[in-house]
């Protein structure tokens, strides 16, 4: 019955509140396994064709003399197929920001600690994370790494004298490994109920310049908050043309009288 519902509400949306694509697309993806990467490749590929190029979320946010069309394309989590799809990456021009859980190298965790991790963000696919080194290679090669936490928490959920552990000791962790500042969170999870004003503030005061949410369909706002980065998720059990079309969905309202995304 929720399927069906949220089914519908897309379908209203598609309707009555879909318009043309905004000239800043923020995208995001979670794993990106070896079967994903020719939808992918389609993807980046589609929107160089349209005149979009890849930012890193500063220049997406604060680049505001810039008339180009601007593409942000992040990831979240923790996943070794990240590594293995840096030349795929390379070969389709796309720099992106992958946003890390520190907790979790696979040449310091445990292996019980890492099965625990994939249990909780329900990933069932090749259940290795990142390690240290490959992280490092991935930002000499140009990608931005951002924090998403040290283990992956519902912070909203996480009591206060745990959030310098999970958030500020993660970025000093990821500086260490890539021998540069880190300057942009992603909240784990993403959804409103998921996050707080507090939160988005402290993020701010420990030296974040960006953050950015998973609410999908909310692309279509005249200015983007540099503390608030809203993306709209690229999922690929969609073809194309479905995922372009959650993209010119403009679904703010809906989102703040329910607290949900009409992309589902």
């Amino acid at each position: 019955m929720k399927a069906q519902v949220l089914d519908l509400v897309r379908k209203g949306h598609l309707r009555y509140a879909r318009k043309d694509l905004p000239s800043r697309l923020a995208i995001y993806f979670h794993e990106l396994e070896k079967a994903q990467m020719p939808a992918f490749i389609d993807a980046m590929f589609h929107f160089q064709e349209l005149g979009y190029r890849f930012a890193d979320p500063r220049t997406y946010v604060y680049d505001d003399a810039c008339d180009e069309k601007l593409l942000f394309v992040s990831f979240d989590d923790n996943f070794k197929n990240w590594y293995n799809a840096l030349d795929v990456l390379e070969a389709c021009g796309a720099s992106c920001t992958f946003y890390v859980n520190s907790g979790l190298f696979r040449d310091v965790a445990a292996p019980r600690e890492i099965s625990d991790y994939f249990d909780r963000i329900r990933y069932f696919g090749e259940r290795k994370t990142l390690s240290r080194p490959e992280l490092r290679e991935m930002a000499d090669r140009g990608h931005t790494i951002g924090c998403h936490t040290h283990t992956h928490p519902m912070l909203s959920q996480t009591p206060r004298q745990n959030w310098y552990e999970e958030i500020v000791g993660s970025k000093r962790i990821l500086e260490d490994i890539v021998g540069r500042p880190v300057l942009d969170f992603s909240f784990p999870f993403g959804m409103r109920r998921h996050f707080s004003n507090d939160l988005r503030d402290y993020c701010a005061s420990v030296g974040f310049k960006t953050i950015v949410t998973g609410i999908s369909g909310q692309l279509h706002a005249n200015a983007v908050d540099p503390l608030t980065i809203h993306r709209t998720e690229w999922k690929f059990e969609l073809d194309l043309e479905d995922n372009i079309a959650n993209l010119e969905i403009d679904s703010r309202l809906y989102a703040t009288l329910c607290g949900r995304s009409a992309v589902g």
